[in-house]
């Protein structure tokens, strides 16, 4: 990654952290409103999508951007990063007055991979009231509140290979044959942070997933991957960011486990035994 790539994700943060601080003062007094789909939204999203897609923009000009309230231009297929933008990830949530939410950003690369994630949840946080975390293309390091994050902290010994206590929306019991995970579910509304759990709390070894939007899972997917994690369909077959998700945004068709090679193997084998 080059300086002018790591400067310009350093203009990236603060301005999230920034909308995340605004996102924080105006819960107390926000409105609900409904997509024609029945979704939740806020003023909220909508300022904030308003701050951080005109930056994107001026700041990676040749680079596509996709939203949860818009597919922004015309895809371009040799565009060297999508940004993927949720500017309020658990919206629902976030409009109750609840503390699980976040604002999360995903970067994929040409080939639609995975390299690049910023998560900020200014209310949910391991031991604090706060939870920033980034990692960027080129680099395997993760970040945790500007410190780096020890992965071996929480993976050592194997400690995220054995299926115990999942994340996942509250609707995956009635998605998968959740009797058959043999887990305890942890369910706080909010998809990336469901995600972000695993990776930083020692107490949860993965994510379950039910179907949803690209926006809801990219923005926590390098995190993942870079903490020795990926997303596999529920029956077995691997997960690709289609046209369909990128360009249709439509949901994925299935449930997503995520977690490292050995959790995988044992939760689907459970749930499909």
């Amino acid at each position: 990654m080059t300086e002018d790539m790591k400067r310009k994700l350093d203009m990236l943060s603060d301005e999230i952290r920034k909308c995340g601080e605004y996102a924080r003062e105006m819960q107390t007094r926000i409105h609900r409103s409904y997509k024609p789909d029945g979704t939740v939204l806020t003023e909220t999203d909508l300022a904030i999508t308003n701050a951080l897609v005109p930056m994107i923009k001026n700041l990676f000009p040749d680079c596509n951007i996709v939203t949860e309230e818009e597919l922004v231009g015309t895809q371009d297929n040799k565009a060297p990063y999508t940004f993927i933008l949720d500017p309020i990830d658990g919206t629902d949530t976030y409009s109750q007055g609840l503390p699980c939410w976040c604002i999360g950003l995903g970067i994929l690369d040409r080939e639609r991979r995975p390299v690049g994630s910023i998560v900020y949840a200014p209310r949910f946080g391991r031991g604090c009231d706060d939870l920033f975390l980034r990692t960027d293309p080129d680099d395997d390091r993760i970040f945790l509140n500007g410190k780096v994050l020890d992965v071996t902290e929480i993976t050592e010994n194997g400690a995220k290979d054995k299926p115990y206590a999942v994340t996942g929306g509250s609707d995956i019991i009635t998605t998968l044959p959740f009797a058959k995970a043999k887990v305890k579910l942890r369910s706080f509304g909010c998809s990336i942070v469901h995600i972000s759990c695993a990776i930083v709390f020692c107490g949860i070894d993965g994510c379950l997933d039910p179907p949803c939007y690209i926006w809801d899972i990219a923005p926590a997917h390098a995190l993942a991957e870079r903490a020795g994690m990926k997303f596999q369909y529920w029956t077995g077959e691997e997960f690709r960011y289609d046209d369909n998700l990128v360009i249709e945004r439509k949901k994925f068709p299935k449930p997503l486990a995520i977690g490292t090679d050995a959790w995988r193997k044992e939760i689907i084998r459970r749930l499909n035994s």
